[in-house]
């Protein structure tokens, strides 16, 4: 497929989830101190990969991508979300290449923003089935995947403390956390489309593998990327002491004197952009950024796995171009 297709489809879905997503927070909407912050972040874009695959899933199961309109835009504000809590708790600075939101409009204001959009991502998930049962299927799903997603960022907070951490931990962190709501987007998507048990297995699938690939690259560009495409502080991971894959090996495979350095760099809140130029250099050194590459592609194949068991469609042919690209992106 070609990538000048999956970008006009892309397109498209984004446009109907960002409708969708006025419904449920309308723009002009008062009081300003709770809509205003939302919209900032909302208006800052994003690529919206995760309500394409609540479309492209559903269809891929035989539903009709209107039919996700719902679950889609519960998808992306929960997504929306835990971005500006998430900077909240990590102390960063920037997010999609503009100050997070905490800093702009305050600490107090950010957390009641993400608070009400937390609420509005349940009302969006009973809209999204027109059945009681699918209805509940779905809210239900939407509620154990939010709660893991606190409960991974709790075992990221743990991690966080310890001088030694291994990849599978730092895997584990990603799947409670990240990959839980890549699958949700997944199974939002089979669900509405009325998915057979072992084509719903297979959205799962995908997306937990899958979405630990796509946050291992974000990793990857963390301190490898270009500021002006990835929009987020480069390096920002190692002054905010982020347990990553790359960290990981280093701290495996680094002499006691380069592992001492490394240490003493992570998680430094004044580090200098010197110091974090070393840190990437001792990645580069004992060959981490290699590593975590071949983990993420090993994770994206498993996901592509999961997609044969779906039906031959241009959906699924779709999803298979989409992972393929998340994997080899610059930003």
């Amino acid at each position: 497929m070609h990538m000048a297709e999956l970008d006009s489809t892309l397109e498209k879905y984004a446009a109907m989830v960002n409708q969708q997503i006025e419904k449920y927070i309308p723009r002009t909407a008062r009081p300003a101190t709770l809509y205003r912050p939302m919209w900032e972040l909302l208006d800052r874009g994003g690529k919206r990969f995760r309500p394409a695959l609540t479309f492209l899933f559903c269809k891929a199961v035989g539903g009709q991508p209107r039919a996700a309109l719902a679950a889609a835009a519960a998808v992306e504000i929960l997504h929306n979300m835990t971005l500006i809590h998430d900077d909240i708790e990590d102390q960063s600075e920037l997010r999609r290449g503009k100050p997070c939101i905490h800093l702009m409009f305050g600490l107090s204001a950010a957390i009641n923003s993400g608070d009400a959009m937390l609420i509005k991502v349940f009302e969006a998930a009973a809209d999204g089935a027109r059945d009681a049962t699918t209805k509940s299927v779905l809210v239900k799903r939407f509620a154990e995947r939010a709660f893991q997603i606190t409960k991974g960022q709790a075992l990221e907070f743990e991690l966080n403390q310890r001088r030694d951490f291994t990849e599978e931990e730092v895997i584990e962190v990603l799947r409670s956390k990240t990959s839980a709501l890549v699958a949700l987007a997944c199974e939002a998507g089979a669900i509405v489309g009325r998915a057979k048990k072992g084509q719903l297995s297979a959205a799962t699938r995908f997306g937990e593998a899958a979405g630990v690939g796509f946050q291992i690259i974000d990793d990857l560009l963390n301190v490898t990327g270009d500021v002006r495409k990835y929009g987020k502080e480069i390096g920002g991971d190692i002054r905010e002491g982020k347990r990553t894959v790359m960290a990981a090996h280093l701290l495996k495979s680094a002499s006691p004197e380069d592992r001492e350095r490394f240490l003493a760099m992570l998680g430094k809140s004044t580090i200098s952009q010197d110091e974090i130029s070393q840190a990437i250099q001792l990645y580069r050194k004992y060959g981490a950024l290699e590593r975590a590459k071949k983990i993420a592609d090993d994770h994206i194949e498993e996901g592509l796995g999961a997609l044969k068991r779906l039906p031959k469609s241009d959906a699924r042919e779709m999803l298979d171009t989409l992972a393929r690209f998340l994997v080899q992106r610059e930003s």
